[in-house]
């Protein structure tokens, strides 16, 4: 088994390039997780990546052994790396070292018209956000999700690595004219706000479907994509020097009120 130890190595500047540089990744169409339960996840979706990494010290892992047992069946590029040279790659530890490189799942369906349960969040910047809010969709039941032009993306490291492979699952449409979407919309779009027009989360009729639309975290929805909505929606907060809840948080509240309305 030949082990890279040169951060040298033409491999390993692309591997460091692809994690680094969110440019790169959209010219290169590709993305890297890091991570046994990321590399389930993208191996149970049927996602076949381009290329897979494990650590020196991961060989010895019997869970990592399976991985790559069945990664081995698609013929993919593989290399091991030296333990210091592979965490150097990645945020975890090489004796659970695996890494897969792949091409984000394309959207096939190219309908612009809203017709069932979706998040539409525009304008978030920080990829933890970001991932945490798709897990939690995930965990919802919500299945599409749609990004605004000026959001970070769903398939960065640290996205993929806070959404715990939550993207694997969801059908994710990015750089999308929210404001175009919201106004052809054939659901209801309920608009999270602070707005003293808005109404309490806890008063609304939330059992049919509908599209939840969140702003980023410092300034909320637009202008514009709030005007478009249906409905305008608060979560009820106390009394406190608390201005508002994170994004993510906010997310979790509104799609689990939901779901308890249905289900109750």
């Amino acid at each position: 088994m030949d082990i890279i130890s040169s951060a040298s190595n033409p491999t390993i500047k692309y591997l460091r390039k692809l994690a680094a540089n969110s440019r790169f990744r959209r010219e290169e169409n590709t993305v890297v997780a890091h991570g046994i339960h990321l590399v389930r996840s993208c191996l149970d979706t049927g996602v076949t990546p381009k290329m897979y990494v494990v650590a020196e010290l991961a060989h010895s892992n019997t869970e990592i052994a399976a991985l790559i047992t069945e990664l081995e069946d698609t013929s993919v590029q593989h290399i091991t790396t030296k333990d210091t040279l592979y965490e150097s790659l990645s945020d975890v530890h090489a004796s659970v070292g695996i890494s897969v490189v792949f091409t984000p799942p394309s959207v096939t369906d190219k309908s612009d018209i809203l017709s069932h349960d979706a998040l539409l969040l525009e304008g978030i910047q920080d990829p933890g956000n970001l991932g945490t809010a798709l897990r939690t969709a995930a965990a919802a039941g919500i299945q599409d999700i749609y990004l605004s032009t000026d959001a970070t993306s769903a398939w960065s490291p640290k996205a993929l690595r806070a959404g715990m492979g939550a993207q694997f699952w969801l059908t994710i449409h990015e750089n999308v004219d929210l404001l175009h979407l919201a106004t052809s919309s054939a659901v209801p779009v309920l608009a999270t706000t602070l707005s003293a027009k808005s109404s309490s989360l806890y008063e609304e009729e939330l059992r049919n479907p509908a599209a939840w639309a969140f702003g980023n975290e410092g300034g909320g929805l637009s202008n514009d994509l709030e005007s478009a909505s249906t409905r305008q929606i608060h979560i009820p907060q106390a009394d406190t020097p608390v201005e508002s809840l994170n994004v993510a948080a906010a997310v979790a509240v509104c799609l689990f009120e939901q779901n308890r309305q249905r289900l109750s």
